[in-house]
């Protein structure tokens, strides 16, 4: 991760008006525990460019410092910059999913989860999660069934070993 600061602060020299390079150096310094500066590095990243990018990233620093109604509205306005782009449309929902998942709000990483296959009806990712939401809520069959959908579509360890955990 340092030699990706380095390189971040390199493309944020050469170009100091794009947001990619903010992206990079917030990064690293997240990875590398200095969570002020990187905080404040993809603030910049977003008043130059927002977007699904800088606000999710805003987004996983406030999970971080655990304040997750904050990453909620982070990632409420990735999924509005991620409209008419199905794939970032669904990722940007599933991530929304997942931060309602994590605090035990089942109805609403339904919502959100249903909703990303709503906006790309074969995103993995979205299957997976809401196999999950249905083993909570006591639906084996139906969870089975969305688990399968997505280790058929995209055969990763993490989608195989939730029909394990069914």
């Amino acid at each position: 991760f340092r030699r990706g600061l380095v390189l971040g602060r390199r493309a944020v020299a050469l170009s100091p008006s794009t947001a990619a390079g903010y992206g990079v150096v917030g990064d690293a310094l997240i990875e590398l525990g200095r969570y002020e500066t990187a905080f404040a590095t993809f603030d910049r990243m977003v008043a130059l460019k927002p977007s699904v990018s800088s606000y999710a990233r805003v987004s996983y620093a406030r999970e971080l410092l655990g304040d997750v109604p904050g990453a909620a509205r982070a990632m409420r306005l990735a999924v509005e910059s991620a409209v008419g782009e199905p794939e970032p449309l669904a990722w940007s929902l599933t991530q929304l999913g997942k931060l309602y998942w994590s605090s035990g709000h089942l109805a609403a990483a339904s919502r959100d989860y249903r909703a990303a296959l709503r906006a790309h009806p074969r995103y993995p990712a979205a299957l997976n999660a809401l196999a999950l939401v249905e083993a909570a809520r006591g639906r084996q069959s139906s969870a089975i069934a969305y688990a399968r959908r997505a280790a058929e579509i995209l055969p990763l360890p993490q989608y195989v070993s939730t029909l394990g955990d069914l």
